[in-house]
């Protein structure tokens, strides 16, 4: 089940479509599952409930996944390991994963900041973390964002072996 080689002594191959899918399930199911959690767990809103627990769970399978991949392997390797060309895919992932990871983080404190002013004033009444569980939320959030954003800028801009 899990393809290993001589240059790759651990983590298992990954195919282009494979990545793709994990990390949009990752990226997208997320969220969507914590915005259902918010929901309450009474009537209706207990399916929805349920729903975004289950969205969660996927969201973390699909990161476990991502996690021990060959992908993550190379895009989190020291330098001794790789060669020249994948050091290079290696750093430009870096590269852009902190700019986009930066630029998640910023628009998220000037969400933040704008909605906080707003409902104080009372002109809008959107969502705000408050307790434990928005700000919990929001940290494995960024958490699994952190550590795969490197691995899935590499499955997205390169081209992957395609293995089964």
């Amino acid at each position: 089940m899990y393809a290993r080689s001589k240059r790759y002594p651990f983590g298992r191959s990954i195919s282009r479509p494979v990545i793709r899918l994990l990390t949009a399930g990752l990226y997208a199911g997320y969220p969507a599952g914590c915005l259902l959690q918010l929901l309450p767990a009474t009537g209706a809103g207990l399916w929805a409930h349920f729903a975004g627990l289950a969205l969660i769970v996927v969201a973390v399978g699909c990161f476990l996944s991502i996690a021990m991949s060959s992908v993550q392997r190379q895009a989190q390797e020291v330098d001794a390991q790789l060669d020249e060309r994948e050091r290079a895919e290696r750093d430009h992932a870096g590269y852009r994963a902190h700019a986009l990871f930066s630029c998640v983080v910023l628009l998220g404190i000037l969400y933040i900041a704008l909605v906080s002013d707003l409902v104080a004033n009372g002109k809008a009444d959107l969502w705000l973390p408050q307790g434990y569980e928005g700000w919990n939320a929001i940290f494995w959030g960024a958490m699994m964002l952190a550590l795969t954003l490197p691995a899935a800028v590499l499955g997205w801009r390169r081209g992957l072996p395609d293995v089964d």
